[in-house]
């Protein structure tokens, strides 16, 4: 039943046939941060900014997307899907692994697979911005790619979390501190093995840029390695 069911999923998802969909995938953009630093209104900014340069709409930034279209690909129930979405990044995967463990599927391995498809997909199809889901691992190989890592003081990022999620110190510490065991795990199941470093193309400390700044040493960057 499983083969049959894998089989039907990677014809619907076209994996094996994504290294025929462009001959030069991209160009892409991946964005990692560290827990309490933010990503979603930089993303869009930036998004706004590349098709201005670029003078058509075909940049867009590409979030919960990625696992909702791997949740309807694999034919969940709407009301699971609608659940899944309301959880944080860390738990998304895990909870439609277990949806299908919960059925006696045993699917981890290809739901995994669905997942790291699903974001090749967007990433090959290109003129996209991806956020999290270990994406920079996934799209290393993308030639036409710059992956950028998001990070910031540890102080700075707890009084973050306590402002916008109204925590107290000690609470908005231990959320730190899950979500970037959560997603070191995350990160490590995609790669197959222990994640000894990530590798990004550039590091920004948030702290110290505003956003539009920020914006602009991305664009240089991309415009440095050709890109755009």
């Amino acid at each position: 039943m499983s083969d049959i069911f894998y089989n039907y999923m990677s014809k619907r998802l076209g994996d094996l046939e994504l290294s025929n969909l462009k001959t030069k995938p991209g160009p892409v953009v991946t964005i990692s941060r560290l827990a309490g630093c933010s990503s979603q209104h930089l993303a869009k900014e930036l998004a706004a900014k590349l098709n201005k340069i670029c003078g058509i709409e075909k940049w867009s930034v590409i979030s919960k997307e990625v696992l909702q279209e791997s949740a309807e690909k694999l034919q969940l129930e709407p009301k699971k899907i609608k659940t899944v979405f309301k959880i944080q990044d860390r738990s998304v995967f895990d909870d439609i692994i277990q949806a299908f463990l919960s059925k006696d599927y045993h699917l981890e391995r290809k739901m995994r697979n669905t997942v790291i498809n699903v974001i090749r997909r967007f990433s090959i199809e290109g003129y996209k911005i991806i956020l999290g889901r270990g994406a920079n691992i996934i799209c290393a190989d993308i030639e036409n790619a710059l992956h950028v890592r998001i990070i910031g003081p540890l102080d700075w990022r707890i009084k973050k979390v306590m402002t916008t999620r109204n925590y107290n110190r000690e609470e908005a510490m231990r959320c730190i501190e899950k979500t970037e065991k959560d997603r070191i795990t995350f990160r490590n199941s995609i790669k197959g093995k222990v994640v000894e470093s990530d590798d990004f193309d550039l590091t920004i400390n948030q702290s110290k840029y505003t956003n539009p700044e920020i914006i602009e040493i991305i664009i240089t960057a991309l415009q440095v390695k050709k890109i755009i």
